[in-house]
């Protein structure tokens, strides 16, 4: 009895060895709600060589100070300017997979925006793939940003830049709050032009990050109930945003364009060139605090 007894003992304790040396050897990056991974080829605990298909992925990698392993990018990937210096492999959606694969890398970070079929060529090449989600939160940003750090090592990295935009959402709200209630104003209306011309007016609406972007920055956007991205010229009209924000290439453009040009925002001279609004990183907050200094700077 007592035999069986130390031999009952001696094998639950190997099997509790076994279990802690498992989770001991397990990658902190298994999958979770705001990303999927590779299950054929697990990640790597080194990534010295990436692979990113994401414009978010690559700034955020470059913030980290990891631009250098970095062996490819798409060609939507144009900040940091530098990064214009390594090569591309095509679109967001639509990448070169054979050049990919050829490069060897560690890791291969893409968006949701790739394609599973995508997805499966890579992984069934070998390939580490991870994937991110698109997020409608700040909060979303900061997850990735944290993710990709545990990623490349720079865990401490991606904590200071985390809490320095956090600092810096916090101040830029406590700055809107504090201006409409001494001034007690509303929200200014702005509008977010995505596309205009023969081709349709197309806006940012409820539940996209363009618009937590406005929102955080005390902004009333007035697209916010628009579907699928569409907003009519007569929503426009009616609505009347105090400030336009545009891509700072199509300012003279849709200033002079008929019927844009009668709007109340444009006559007044109130249509601002913007950037950092494209990719979730941790540009967005300067795009925040930019959007903020501008409507109310009177």
């Amino acid at each position: 009895m007592k035999i069986l007894k130390f031999r009952n003992i001696f094998i639950l304790l190997a099997i509790i060895l076994v279990f802690y040396a498992c989770k001991k050897d397990e990658s902190p990056l298994i999958g979770a709600d705001n990303y999927v991974v590779s299950k054929k080829n697990p990640l790597k605990k080194e990534n010295k060589r990436i692979a990113s298909i994401s414009t978010q992925a690559t700034e955020i990698i470059c913030a980290l100070g990891c631009e250098d392993r970095l062996v490819c990018r798409t060609d939507f990937c144009e900040y940091p300017p530098s990064v214009k210096n390594i090569l591309s492999i095509g679109g967001v959606s639509n990448p070169n997979v054979e050049k990919v694969i050829a490069l060897k890398p560690d890791v291969v970070i893409s968006s949701s925006m790739m394609p599973r079929k995508v997805f499966s060529i890579l992984e069934n090449a070998g390939l580490s793939v991870m994937s991110f989600k698109e997020s409608s939160k700040i909060e979303g940003m900061y997850k990735v940003m944290s993710i990709l750090g545990t990623l490349v090592e720079k865990q401490q990295t991606a904590d200071s830049i985390i809490n320095d935009c956090k600092q810096r959402l916090e101040k830029v709200t406590h700055y809107c709050d504090s201006i409409q209630k001494a001034k007690n104003i509303a929200k200014p209306k702005v509008y977010y032009v995505v596309g205009y011309g023969s081709s349709g007016d197309f806006s940012s609406g409820k539940d996209t990050y363009i618009d937590e972007i406005f929102t955080k920055a005390g902004a009333d956007n007035i697209a916010k109930e628009s579907i699928n991205w569409t907003f009519t010229k007569e929503q426009l009209f009616k609505n009347q945003p105090d400030y336009i924000f545009i891509r700072p290439d199509d300012i003279e453009k849709f200033s002079n364009m008929h019927p844009y040009k009668e709007l109340k925002a444009v006559k007044e001279g109130k249509v601002i060139g913007i950037t950092g609004l494209d990719a979730q990183t941790p540009r967005s907050i300067s795009a925040i605090e930019f959007i903020a200094n501008t409507i109310y700077s009177e």
